[in-house]
């Protein structure tokens, strides 16, 4: 479970309307327990393959948590850092899933074939002219008119950074139960993205493997 005091529920609904205002979210930092919340079930529901999996994975340590002051600290150290990359992970995607969603609609950010998101204005990409007018970066500093350029950038950034911190909960996980794991959080993306390139829906953008990017039939 993500538990939140009164202050920082108080400062997250006063980040999500700054948000609404401004087009910026800062998440902030969650202490770690070992149970889900219905809106952390509901977050497992909205997510691709292997952040379902990583979510699993933790999942299946609550038992352990009860004796985690038992176990060497190698193994704590190792828990603690599993569950805290997998949980943040997943309050990123709590909190950019829908602008991702509609980012993907308007054809302006799009599943690249390394296993993270593209911001379409910077690749070889089709994009429609009004989307193109829409998220004009030269109206980045506008108050109104820059907001959908802003939840852009920071929604790439914020969902890439989310799927790293996912894949390094997953890679934590393997190297405690098996020394001899030595795949790399960006690997592990990398082998997910045809995952995340399946969960796409009609009509968004994928990229090949060859750099062009199209829409998913």
């Amino acid at each position: 479970m993500i538990r939140l005091s009164k202050s920082t529920v108080s400062s997250l609904a006063a980040l999500l309307l700054f948000a609404r205002c401004f087009g910026t979210i800062v998440v902030p930092p969650v202490t770690i327990t070992g149970q889900k919340t219905a809106t952390e079930r509901q977050i497992i529901g909205e997510q691709t393959e292997l952040e379902k999996d990583v979510w699993m994975i933790s999942s299946a340590k609550t038992s352990e948590h009860a004796a985690l002051d038992a176990k060497p600290k190698e193994i704590r150290n190792s828990m603690e850092q599993e569950n805290a990359n997998t949980y943040r992970a997943f309050l990123k995607f709590d909190l950019f899933s829908a602008h991702l969603a509609q980012l993907k609609k308007d054809r302006v950010v799009g599943e690249n074939n390394k296993g993270f998101v593209s911001n379409l204005l910077l690749e070889k990409a089709e994009i429609p002219a009004e989307m193109k007018k829409k998220y004009d970066a030269e109206l980045e500093e506008e108050p109104d008119l820059g907001r959908p350029y802003r939840t852009l950038v920071q929604t790439v950034k914020e969902i890439n950074e989310a799927r790293i911190l996912a894949a390094r909960g997953y890679v934590e996980s393997q190297k405690r139960a098996n020394k001899e794991f030595r795949a790399t959080e960006k690997e592990v993306l990398a082998s997910q993205k045809s995952k995340y390139q399946q969960a796409a829906l009609k009509g968004e953008m994928v990229q090949a493997e060859d750099g062009a990017w199209s829409p998913k039939e």
